[in-house]
């Protein structure tokens, strides 16, 4: 680091700590790499302290790799897996797992499940010692002027607490996602539950700010902690634009008639991101049922192919599997529509997933499951990118307009790029400079603990 130790006395410096980095395995971060690289290039001093090996980085992350602090975890502790690989080959239906492929995802779903419940705050915990020596061997007389943790997960929060109590600065809590209150996604005992909050009560007493995706969010965060909670969401990154692969003349069907093909990319969770009601429309559509196909990329531990057997329509669904972010982007450029999978509760009405904004960026029309009144929906339908639907017959019926649309036209229209306006990094991280040279320049605010 000797050729950034320290910049000049008006450079703000800035340590982002993020367990994960975009890599070929993860997206997670793209949120805190994206912010740490818009911070370089205005001008910041910035350093990254990351679990994500320097030969695991990828492109993506778009940040000097010599400011990169790399602290590997330890002890290594066993990856906690989340089911069996429910992939298939492309074009087709997904394959069917042997009794004892189950019997084996049984046993890891129990160890993933004591896992979550017994490792406080997550699996990362391992990280916060060697964390905290990496920073100290590799800062020298570099000192930040401000700390960012991005989370989940959780740890990266004690991390940056630890290092801003020992140089006595400021530091911001990053939330991609609620942790003790607010948090559905994440299924625990209520005893393990309340030892979260009590320890995100306890870090959150030397915060100085809390930034998170949206205003259910930064009001949970407020009213519980009494944090200064703000709002800055994930934005759409300005990669270029990616064609089509296929092509966007109307596809042959059963009689010659047009296809269309929807995508969705992404974690799917049952009971909460379901694909059962997209399913069931397909089944109702009939005989055009055969003219519709669903691309599933991502893990979803067998949640598609259990209800697309339900439904009757396997034919219809091909899932993938993992993809890497490059292929997913390819995926959702070459789809009519995509679909994005929430969770019809009010429980999930501040969640705003940063998957919106690459389906944002591909510019094809969103069909949207989930909590009508909740900020992502409300996205969708202001910014006129798409449609909001939860049952199958409403669901069917969209289907069949777009059907009739490609079959006339040749293609489904994309979103017209003025939709986009306002959205993009930029637009976000501009306000998201000025709260951390807030933070770095102002008395501390504390919670109420």
């Amino acid at each position: 680091m000797t050729d950034h130790q320290r910049g000049p006395a008006s450079t703000p410096r800035l340590l982002v700590v993020s367990y994960h980095l975009p890599s070929a395995e993860t997206v997670a971060a793209s949120r805190p790499a994206a912010l740490a690289a818009f911070a370089d290039e205005h001008g910041w001093d910035v350093r990254i302290l990351t679990a994500t090996g320097a030969d695991r980085v990828g492109e993506s992350a778009r940040f000097p790799r010599v400011r990169v602090i790399h602290a590997p975890p330890s002890p290594r502790l066993p990856r906690l897996g989340s089911g069996p690989d429910m992939s298939s080959s492309a074009g087709g239906p997904a394959r069917r797992v042997s009794r004892l492929t189950w019997l084996k995802a049984g046993v890891k779903g129990s160890v993933r499940r004591a896992g979550l419940e017994l490792l406080v705050p997550d699996p990362q915990v391992n990280w916060i010692r060697p964390a905290l020596r990496a920073f100290g061997r590799a800062a020298g007389d570099w000192r930040p002027d401000v700390v960012l943790a991005s989370a989940p997960p959780f740890s990266g929060f004690l991390v940056a607490a630890a290092i801003a109590r020992r140089l006595g600065v400021p530091w911001v809590a990053d939330y991609r996602d609620l942790w003790s209150v607010g948090n559905d996604y994440w299924v625990r005992s209520s005893l393990r539950r309340a030892i979260d909050e009590k320890l995100e009560r306890r870090v959150l007493r030397s915060v100085t700010r809390c930034v998170t995706v949206s205003q259910p969010l930064a009001e949970t965060l407020r009213s519980t902690f009494g944090v200064d909670a703000r709002v800055v969401m994930n934005g759409i990154d300005r990669r270029p634009v990616l064609s089509r692969s296929v092509d966007v003349r109307p596809v042959s069907g059963v009689r010659g008639e047009a296809t269309l093909t929807l995508a969705y990319t992404g974690h799917l969770y049952g009971g909460r991101r379901d694909p059962g009601p997209l399913l069931a429309a397909i089944a109702l559509l009939g005989d055009d049922a055969a003219r519709v196909h669903v691309v599933f990329a991502g893990e979803d531990n067998g949640i598609v192919r259990a209800a697309a057997e339900r439904a009757g329509v396997a034919d219809c669904v091909t899932v993938l599997g993992y993809v890497t972010p490059e292929k997913s982007w390819q995926i959702q450029a070459d789809a009519d529509v995509l679909v994005q999978l929430m969770w019809n509760d009010p429980r999930d009405a501040g969640t705003v997933t940063g998957k919106m904004f690459d389906y944002f960026q591909a510019r094809r029309p969103i069909l949207l499951l989930g909590y009508e009144y909740g900020v992502a929906a409300n996205l969708v339908r202001e910014r006129g990118v798409g449609v909001v639907h939860n049952e199958p017959a409403a669901i069917a019926a969209q289907l069949r307009e777009w059907l009739g649309v490609k079959q006339q036209a040749g293609a489904v229209p994309p979103v017209p790029p003025g939709a986009l306006d306002g959205l993009f990094r930029e637009d976000q991280f501009g306000p998201y400079l000025q709260i951390l040279r807030e933070a770095a320049d102002g008395p501390a605010r504390t919670g109420r603990g």
